[in-house]
C-alpha cells in the first residue's frame, strides 16, 4: 500500500508541475526554413450603429520572439494590428485609438505606420500591457486624423473585450514557463 501512494504522489506532483499548451498562442514552423510564426487569433467587432456587414474592425496582436540578450525567447506582443473598414479615406500615422476600460481608466494608443488606403494601422502597447491585463476593455473610438472621421464600438465590443487581456496573460503564462505555445491548427 505504501508504495500506491508514493506512486499516486509522484504522478500528481508531476501533473502540478507539468507545462500546459496554450489554446490563446500558437506557433507554426516551415519545414523548409525552420522559421517560427506565432498567432494569438484576432476579433472582429461592428460599429455601433453599423450594417455589421462593412463597418467595423479587425484586430490582431502581432506576436514576436525576443532577441535580445536579457530576454532571449521571451514572446511579447509587437504590434496591435487595426484594420479598419467603413472610415472614409485612407489613413495616415497619427490615426488614433482611444480606449476606455471596465475599471474606468483611459488610454489612447496612436498609429505609428505611415499613409494606407485599405485601412491598415499599427499601435504599440509597450508600457501599457499592465493596463491592458489588470482590466476588460469597454468601449473603443478610431479616429482617422486625415479627416477626422471616426468609429464607435461600444454596445458591440464582444470578443475585443477580452482578446487583448487574454493574450496577454497567456504569454505571461509562456514566458514563465507555465505553459507553451500550442501547434496552429491549418
Amino acid at each position: 500500500m505504501k508504495k500506491f501512494y508514493t506512486f499516486f504522489l509522484f504522478l500528481f506532483s508531476i501533473s502540478i508541475f507539468s507545462q500546459s499548451e496554450s489554446l490563446i498562442v500558437c506557433k507554426t514552423v516551415d519545414e523548409f526554413t525552420d522559421k517560427v510564426t506565432l498567432d494569438s487569433g484576432s476579433a472582429i467587432v461592428y460599429e455601433d450603429g453599423g450594417d455589421m456587414k462593412s463597418e467595423g474592425m479587425y484586430v490582431s496582436a502581432f506576436l514576436r520572439e525576443s532577441t535580445e540578450k536579457k530576454d532571449k525567447g521571451k514572446i511579447y506582443v509587437s504590434t496591435f494590428y487595426v484594420q479598419v473598414l467603413g472610415i472614409e479615406g485612407c489613413v495616415d500615422e497619427g490615426a488614433t485609438l482611444d480606449i476606455i476600460f471596465e475599471n474606468g481608466e483611459k488610454t489612447q494608443l496612436v498609429n505609428w505606420k505611415d499613409f494606407d488606403c485599405k485601412g491598415k494601422n499599427y499601435f504599440r502597447l509597450t508600457g501599457k500591457e499592465d493596463l491592458f491585463k489588470s482590466t476588460n476593455i469597454k468601449a473603443i473610438k478610431y479616429t482617422n486624423k486625415r479627416n477626422y472621421d471616426s468609429m464607435i464600438v461600444k454596445e458591440n465590443i464582444g470578443d475585443l473585450s477580452t482578446y487583448l487581456k487574454n493574450v496577454l496573460i497567456e504569454l505571461d503564462k509562456i514566458n514563465e514557463g507555465l505553459s507553451t505555445a500550442g501547434i496552429c491548427k491549418e
